[in-house]
């Protein structure tokens, strides 16, 4: 399609620098369009917190759902519709993000979610709440040397978000929900849960639960909860000087011999000799 001379550019370097950013944010109850435009020298992403928010392309329509997150390229005319959304839409040099990419280390995982050229990424529950977080941070600190900081982190952090922690080999199969499960129970291991929380959290009943986790695990839930524990008691031995004891009840023992009859039989000893072990050991005890 020619470009029609009334196609606006609507942002352009000079509009950014000397900072790395600038981000809007567009919330509509009614019927929301923006015309066709481009931008100059400047790369975009978009993030649809609610609603739908659909891009009009010369090529194609692109239509955005509820945690899209989507980048638009600096040749990219497009026009937008949408209704009932709240979105952002942050904006940065094009050679600030190539320097990002390049810095970060980031150029191989976002070219793995390049669809059309353009990078295009679903994030779901918990993912949001943070991208959410990161981008109001984003937004009241703009055009500021901590905003560009800020800007930095998020990037770090779509990466997290993106890759998840390394992924078990008992872990591929299971059925999403548990996934997303695991993936919270494993981030709020400093809440001391029990097996009725991972009901609650899961909106499972404890038979469903129990069936599921024999299915597909091959043990109950409370063994599967209680090895996490373990994992998180020897990490904060081996890498803290926190006492056993604060150890044990952060993690839910009120029964101090129970806690130490399951470490020992996960570990071989117990906790205080598994400490010993620890080649930091002698620091925390002269500090």
């Amino acid at each position: 399609m020619d470009k029609d001379p009334k196609d606006a550019i609507t942002v352009q370097l000079g509009d950014i620098t000397p900072f790395h950013y600038i981000l809007y944010r567009v919330q509509s109850h009614k019927l929301w369009t923006f015309p066709r435009h481009r931008h100059e020298k400047v790369f975009e992403f978009y993030y649809l917190f609610e609603g739908e928010l659909t891009h009009h392309f010369d090529s194609e329509d692109l239509m955005m759902k509820e945690g899209d997150l989507l980048s638009i390229r600096e040749e990219d005319f497009h026009s937008l519709s949408g209704r009932k959304v709240d979105f952002f839409n942050l904006i940065i040099p094009v050679s600030h993000w190539e320097a990002v990419l390049g810095t970060l280390h980031l150029e191989e995982l976002f070219s793995s979610f390049l669809s059309n050229g353009r990078i295009a990424v679903h994030m779901t529950g918990d993912q949001n709440i943070r991208i959410l977080e990161d981008l109001e941070q984003l937004f009241l600190y703009q055009k500021t040397e901590y905003g560009d900081i800020l800007l930095n982190r998020f990037f770090l952090n779509i990466a997290a978000e993106l890759l998840g922690p390394p992924d078990k080999g008992e872990q591929k199969h299971l059925p999403l929900w548990m996934k997303s499960l695991i993936l919270e129970v494993e981030g709020r291991m400093d809440e001391a849960l029990t097996v009725a929380d991972l009901s609650r959290m899961s909106d499972k009943s404890a038979e469903h639960l129990s069936r599921s986790f024999r299915r597909f695990l091959g043990i109950t839930p409370s063994s599967w909860l209680n090895s996490l524990k373990m994992e998180r008691a020897a990490l904060m031995l081996e890498h803290s000087n926190k006492a056993v004891l604060d150890i044990a009840l952060s993690l839910g023992f009120d029964n101090l011999g129970y806690f130490y009859r399951l470490f020992r039989e996960r570990y071989g000893v117990p906790p205080a000799a598994y400490r010993k072990e620890s080649p930091v050991f002698q620091g925390f005890q002269g500090s």
